[in-house]
């Protein structure tokens, strides 16, 4: 019985020794910030302590550790912290405050030619209401060669260009990218709308300011699960990607358009709700080759649902264009609104044509003050298809401009 007690003894000692053991080993794969602030440091946000965070974030880059900003308020300004390679930063909790005072242009977080990042969780907040007109700053800014980026859990709200930017380049693309479930709230430059008393971006952005989430030359990304919310140019702008994802979204009450391709090849998207946006739901555009809009609730744009010039290989099915169109066209001498899908050309420097177009088994409502269901320049584009699609409302037309000549094949819409 002796032997058996000291037996039992030794065995709870090995137990205990190995418990303590992996949580050793758990601790040191993770680099707390909190553990490089100075003593007595606040948490309310009120202090800046850049140096002290780089100075984690550089630990953890050079001792492969996962890095944890544990959940307190963070004062940051528009220098920007830099991340690396192969680096995982945890921020469930974090608050980054940006700096009211920030006056030039900047980003909370960058990184360029990296690979291997994920950002997970975490607030930022900027002060777009107190910085001064042309002061564009970013929540998140990657450029350069780099890849294999995951940004998931976060909230961005008031900055004054995009929650997420990502900026390759035609030889050199960002590849490898998911962005998902991430809550992205009132950013980007301020754009006025075409007819509005002050239109186009504000002195001192350019065109890369727009867009809650922006994709420059990114390849096989997914976006999933996000809200894009109120911003003040586009919900969304991908510039020559290829081979994306745009999935399981919303897209609600943009200053300007919602789902925007420019130039992009084999991007689908599918199961999404856009609306409410101050210009078009969807523009698809400028040389944008097989991309598809599958299954997606596109309501209440300011102009059309679907506005696709200038593109090849389009398959626009399943999708639900609701009451599109409330302003009307600058254009027409008579104020006639929009419809909710025009296939047309427009001022193109790819200097694509229009063509091969599937637009089948859709669900259009109308009004009365809209122009058509569906509207096509026939001079200025061919093989377009549209079959089976069910026309509801005021007006059910199919308008036609130009001469058809077996260009535009229409079959079965009721």
């Amino acid at each position: 019985m002796q032997r058996i007690n000291y037996l039992l003894f030794f065995i709870c000692i090995f137990l205990a020794s190995h418990t303590l053991t992996a949580k050793e080993k758990a601790s040191e794969n993770h680099i707390y910030v909190t553990d490089f602030l100075p003593d007595n440091y606040v948490s309310d946000g009120s202090v800046n302590y850049h140096k002290y965070l780089q100075k984690a974030i550089d630990a953890a880059i050079e001792k492969k550790l996962n890095l944890v900003f544990p959940s307190i308020k963070y004062l940051v300004d528009e220098q920007g912290l830099n991340i690396g390679s192969n680096l995982t930063i945890t921020m469930y909790g974090a608050v980054f405050t940006v700096d009211e005072k920030c006056d030039t242009d900047g980003q909370v977080f960058t990184g360029n030619d990296i690979k291997n990042v994920n950002l997970f969780g975490g607030e930022i907040t900027g002060r777009n209401d107190k910085w001064k007109e042309g002061v564009n700053i970013r929540g998140i800014l990657i450029k350069g060669n780099s890849c294999n980026i995951r940004i998931k859990d976060m909230y961005i709200h008031d900055l004054s260009s995009n929650g997420i930017g990502l900026y390759g380049d035609e030889n050199v693309p960002i590849s490898d990218v998911w962005v998902t479930d991430t809550y992205i709230d009132n950013c980007c430059n301020f754009y006025g709308d075409y007819e509005s008393e002050k239109p186009g971006p504000e002195p001192g952005s350019v065109r890369e300011d727009q867009g809650s989430v922006a994709f420059y030359y990114v390849n096989d990304f997914t976006v999933r699960g996000c809200r894009f919310e109120r911003s003040r140019s586009d919900g969304t702008h991908f510039y020559k990607c290829k081979r994306g994802q745009f999935t399981d979204n919303k897209v609600y009450s943009a200053k300007m358009g919602g789902y925007f391709l420019e130039g992009c090849f084999k991007v689908t998207a599918s199961n999404n709700i856009i609306s409410d946006n101050g210009s078009r739901g969807v523009t698809i555009e400028r040389g944008s080759h097989n991309c598809t809009l599958i299954g997606n609730m596109v309501s209440n744009s300011g102009r059309q649902g679907l506005w696709a010039p200038n593109s090849v290989g389009l398959t626009i099915t399943g999708n639900i264009f609701d009451k599109n169109g409330r302003k009307p066209n600058g254009e027409t001498k008579d104020r006639i609104w929009n419809a909710n899908i025009t296939v047309n050309a427009a001022s193109d420097p790819t200097h694509t044509d229009t063509h091969d177009y599937i637009i089948s088994n859709n669900i259009i409502y109308t009004t009365k003050s809209q122009i058509a269901a569906i509207h096509v320049d026939a001079d200025k584009s061919e093989n377009i298809v549209i079959k089976n699609n069910l026309l509801q409302g005021e007006n059910r037309n199919i308008k036609i401009d130009g001469k058809n000549n077996g260009r535009i094949i229409l079959d079965g819409n009721e």
